[in-house]
């Protein structure tokens, strides 16, 4: 690929989470729901957005590793109901209860290609550390805070106060949250690190 041409992809790869992020965080505002923009997806796709046409890989791994898991969930239930009309862990009912196309549906669609647009940007921008969860980690820390102490508690943002599935190892649930948060990370980072880069053989290998 002639590099002007893949630095047009790349920047509207990085174009469209950065778009639909701040349409996020609009759409929360104008809905009267300001507690929505600390969902780990609208910052994410922010985040996301900017280290793409920044060409910083770290910041855009940082997202991949927390939002590869709870993205794909998302894919399957929503895969799941179009398939059967049946509704499999209950995520996605709000897409489907109320026929209504609107904004936040919109925008809920980013689940579906928001990963997949940003592992190829980061293959097409090149990727030389293998650490970016460490900022994860970090951010995961930063936003389970900001939710549990300024917003309030039925709104469930990033499932910070009851689980959004039903799945308990018994543990207080706090708990819970930080251990499948953590588990999560690390296995997409195990997948894409050891996995995923390497025997697809990005151009810039792992030092």
């Amino acid at each position: 690929m002639k590099k002007g041409a893949e630095g047009f992809i790349v920047n509207l790869i990085g174009v469209i989470p950065l778009v639909l992020g701040i349409l996020a965080v609009f759409n929360s505002f104008q809905n009267g729901n300001p507690s929505q923009i600390l969902w780990l997806c609208y910052m994410g796709m922010i985040l996301m957005g900017l280290g793409i046409i920044l060409r910083k890989s770290f910041l855009v791994m940082s997202q991949i590793y927390i939002l590869a898991i709870p993205l794909l969930i998302w894919d399957v239930d929503f895969i799941y109901y179009l398939a059967t009309k049946k509704f499999l862990l209950g995520i996605t009912n709000y897409f489907f209860v109320n026929p209504e196309l609107n904004l936040g549906k919109i925008i809920s669609l980013q689940h579906l290609v928001t990963i997949p647009m940003s592992v190829y940007a980061v293959y097409l921008i090149g990727l030389k550390r293998k650490d970016a969860w460490k900022l994860s980690a970090l951010q995961i820390i930063l936003a389970f805070l900001l939710v549990f102490f300024l917003t309030p508690p039925e709104a469930n943002i990033n499932c910070v106060f009851k689980a959004c599935v039903d799945f308990s190892f018994g543990a207080p649930y706090q708990f819970e949250w930080f251990l499948a948060s953590f588990g999560m990370i690390a296995f997409s980072v195990f997948v894409l690190n050891n996995f995923f880069f390497r025997k697809l053989k990005f151009r810039e290998r792992f030092v």
